[in-house]
């Protein structure tokens, strides 16, 4: 995806210096408020109303700017990445393996970039109000506020990490549940026929109440968070409070100077809490960019065909780094069990990873394993899928392929769904040729030697070798039987 082909829209330095003008504006009405509230304990009631009333139209007003402005630059950049993302649908993507929903989630995440902008350089720009603080209540007013902010710091952190702790395992429940759907109703009609149906159903019912807890934990920790920050604001407000009380009480300061004091606190603590709350939506910023952008690979060569970094898989506890390039063949080896096959289902997009990406460069993918299925219809629907090729192209691949016999005499020849009547060997043979006549620029076999006799696996051999451009993915426990590989991934 070229996400330089339109430019991007520019509003940084126009976001910060809105961040500093409504700092400035709201510490200059908190000052006003506090003139319009010390007028009226003083007698000038009208004086006071009338402050007060600018106040308030003035605090709409600048809101309903704000608001218009976040609004624009959202379109801009909504439109922008829907430019990009009809790029992604039209053109291969060349840096994202995102999905139609990741990519569309990512543009909702991505358009509250200019608000989260705006509150960093409005918090930046509030510690204006601690001079004012100072001046106003002295240094045990601008010691509480000091103190205060000091622990509300560790407080956001743990937050954010717990946040990101509980999005992570949301994440591998949903996954979890998802696949565990998918396999149970593939395998329908053998539960209902070994009378298992309620055992599916509980199996779903538990993996989904599962995931519903983890979703309850994760909003009770972020409300949690929300109260512990609006707790220390409403503390350090009543603090400074007592500590103003105290010295109008003893005649330290005025009322005028008391009222400043509190009013600047608590816009002050209210542009922190804004920024506690927008702080850690950094991270899902830059994810939603990651889905759509993917990462910088400008000082390094272009991946031809797929690449996997610091890949966890829910089925293998170790990251997996991999890179493929066009012609390369790569073997993937390990004990059974050992989640071989999951990682080929993540690298293809079929599950999601635990962490780490994968990076494709083409959705021209063949996978081919013992469970892969032949579809009902003739021999040449199968292996052809609507595409256009010869009966004597697919005639010489079988021939090559050593699949001969009264089964292949005919094109027109009869398949069940299953691939009933065909050996192991020969359905799977089957398989690869109509991988190849796609021509595919990744094929996968996924552990499929031990069905093939020596002479198949011996076909299978001689012909691949023919398809040099294709990059080859071969599974198997200790050996690959039908390529030379040039990596291989070892996964214990």
């Amino acid at each position: 995806m070229d996400v330089e082909a339109t430019p991007r829209p520019r509003w940084g330095a126009s976001a910060t210096v809105l961040g500093v003008i409504a700092t400035v504006l709201s510490i200059a009405l908190a000052l006003l408020s506090a003139l319009a509230l010390d007028r009226l304990a003083t007698g000038q009631a009208a004086h006071g109303i009338e402050l007060l009333a600018v106040v308030v139209a003035v605090r709409w007003l600048s809101a309903e700017l704000l608001d218009d402005w976040f609004n624009r630059s959202a379109r801009r950049l909504r439109d922008y990445w829907r430019r990009q993302v009809l790029g992604f649908f039209l053109v291969p993507s060349s840096t994202s393996s995102s999905s139609p929903v990741e990519i569309a989630g990512a543009i909702d995440a991505i358009v509250d970039e200019p608000r989260l902008a705006v509150v960093r350089a409005s918090a930046q720009a509030s510690v204006v109000a601690l001079a004012i603080i100072w001046l106003s209540g002295g240094w045990q007013a601008i010691g509480i506020v000091a103190i205060l902010l000091a622990v509300s710091v560790p407080l956001y952190q743990r937050a954010g990490q717990r946040a990101a702790a509980f999005d992570t395992l949301y994440r591998e429940r949903r996954a979890r549940l998802g696949e565990r759907q998918l396999d149970l109703l593939a395998h329908a009609p053998e539960l209902r026929g070994l009378g298992a149906v309620d055992y599916a159903a509980q199996e779903i019912a538990a993996l989904s109440a599962s995931e519903h807890h983890v979703a309850l934990r994760a909003i009770r920790s972020a409300l949690g968070s929300s109260l512990v920050t609006e707790f220390l604001g409403g503390v350090s407000v009543g603090l400074v409070a007592m500590d103003v009380g105290f010295g109008l009480l003893d005649g330290r300061i005025s009322l005028l100077r008391a009222l400043i004091c509190v009013l600047v606190t608590s816009e002050f603590f209210a542009h922190v809490r804004r920024y506690g709350v927008e702080f850690h939506r950094r991270e899902a910023i830059d994810a939603a960019r990651q889905h759509l952008v993917g990462p910088d690979t400008s000082t390094s060569s272009p991946v031809e065909v797929l690449e996997a970094f610091e890949l966890v898989t829910l089925a293998h506890p170790l990251p997996v780094t991999l890179t493929i390039g066009r012609g390369q063949r790569v073997a993937v080896l390990g004990a059974s069990g050992v989640g071989k096959t999951t990682l080929a289902h993540t690298l293809l997009g079929w599950r999601d990873p635990r962490a780490g990406r994968v990076q494709r460069t083409t959705e021209s993918v063949a996978y081919v394993s013992a469970d892969t299925s032949l579809i009902a219809g003739t021999l040449g629907e199968n292996l052809r899928l609507g595409r256009d090729v010869s009966d004597e192209t697919l005639t010489t691949l079988l021939s090559a392929l050593a699949l001969s016999g009264p089964r292949f005499v005919s094109l027109d020849s009869p398949v069940a769904a299953d691939g009933e009547g065909f050996s192991s060997g020969e359905r799977v043979r089957l398989l690869i040729a109509r991988a190849l006549l796609h021509e595919p620029r990744l094929l996968i076999l996924d552990d499929v030697a031990g069905l093939l006799d020596d002479a198949a696996r011996e076909a299978i051999r001689e012909e691949l070798t023919l398809h040099r451009d294709m990059a080859i993915i071969e599974i198997s426990v200790d050996e690959t039987i039908f390529i030379s590989a040039t990596a291989k991934v070892h996964l214990s």
